[in-house]
């Protein structure tokens, strides 16, 4: 037992110094291919780019390229890659990083502090899903990353550019959300029928059930029994009724959340209460003033065949039919003098795989 209990000892001691003795990569050039994905002319065109954009807006647009992520997240991995290499320059933290991981396949835009409110993580995201991960699929590596960094360099040098390219995403999203909204419309409505349907049914059984009670044709028993049916079956209905209430408010701005998440029974309780108490009052006003009808009740008395009529409704009201390794080496083709700024990110930007 002493000795298993040094074995996990001894493996909690050697996983948290493995944490903390964790080497990011040390990034000697624009472009470092660890990975080894681009071949020594696309480096060096890609090299070329960037340096010249850098040199012309002082913005560090930097590409890495892994083979793997030694189990980390591409998240963590880039925001502490960045920082440790102070991407961008001090005090204006322009720095952005295209973390891409052959063997993860996964990819990340790390955007520096002050580039954030231009390059947000909206437009890093449509990026990698719409310029970056088609190329990918196709194993064009290059061809994705190039085309990445040219949107990139129009967005920062362009602000224009980069507007209409955010108003087309808010178009896209606009009509993502209209198809998304006639479709949970749609589903709404024929909830709320359902729903409305099942209350319905409930309401007008246990009105019968009611009836039955109030003048002795059924005993006790049988009523606690039917009813507490109803009652269940009026649950149903109610909870896909609300469903699409409270989607309705939430979609409208009431954040309901905090009140279904204290009051969810509550609001059941009361609501099987309601419905109880409205049938009953029904069914005596309906016996004693319509009908002039004396009520009377039985504990045990059941009369069979108006018992079996008064539940045969149950099977009418359905609804519907049917039923690796953790250090790495720089990599560079030519001899550069690269060097961060001084910049730092605090997470912002996108990740993606394919």
């Amino acid at each position: 037992m002493i000795k298993k209990i040094a074995f996990l000892v001894l493996v909690c001691f050697t996983a948290i110094g493995f944490a903390q003795g964790y080497e990011y990569p040390v990034i000697k050039d624009i472009v470092t291919d660890n990975a080894g994905i681009f071949s020594a002319n696309e480096a060096q065109s890609l090299r070329e780019k960037l340096t010249d954009f850098e040199t012309e807006t002082t913005t560090q647009l930097v590409v890495l390229t892994v083979s793997s992520l030694g189990g980390q997240n591409i998240e963590d991995f880039a925001n502490k890659t960045f920082n440790q290499n102070k991407l961008g320059q001090e005090k204006e933290d322009n720095g952005i990083l295209i973390l891409f991981s052959k063997f993860d396949r996964e990819v990340r835009i790390e955007v520096g502090y002050g580039l954030e409110p231009y390059i947000t993580d909206i437009v890093a995201k449509r990026i990698i899903e719409g310029t970056m991960i088609p190329e990918f699929k196709e194993d064009a590596h290059f061809t994705g990353i190039d085309k990445a960094t040219d949107q990139l360099i129009s967005f920062i040098k362009n602000p224009e550019a980069l507007e209409k390219f955010k108003e087309l995403i808010k178009e896209r999203d606009r009509k993502q959300n209209r198809i998304a909204n006639i479709v949970l419309s749609i589903f709404g409505f024929f909830f709320l029928i359902a729903g409305g349907f099942v209350i319905y049914q409930s309401a007008k059984t246990a009105l019968k059930i009611l009836k039955k009670f109030f003048t002795a044709e059924i005993g006790l028993i049988f009523f606690t029994i039917n009813i507490l049916v109803y009652i269940l079956y009026f649950c149903f209905g109610f909870v896909m009724f609300a469903v699409v209430i409270f989607g309705i408010l939430q979609k409208n701005g009431f954040n309901i959340k905090p009140f279904l998440a204290s009051n969810t029974v509550l609001l059941l309780c009361v609501s099987v209460g309601l419905f109880v108490l409205t049938c009953t009052v029904i069914a005596v006003v309906n016996l004693v003033v319509k009908n002039k009808t004396k009520l009377s009740f039985s504990l045990f008395k059941s009369d069979y065949d108006s018992f079996i009529t008064a539940i045969k409704s149950i099977g009418s009201t359905k609804v519907g039919g049917g039923s690796s390794g953790s250090s790495y080496s720089s990599y560079s083709s030519s001899s550069s003098s690269f060097s961060g700024g001084g910049g730092s990110s605090g997470g912002g930007g996108a990740s993606g795989s394919w």
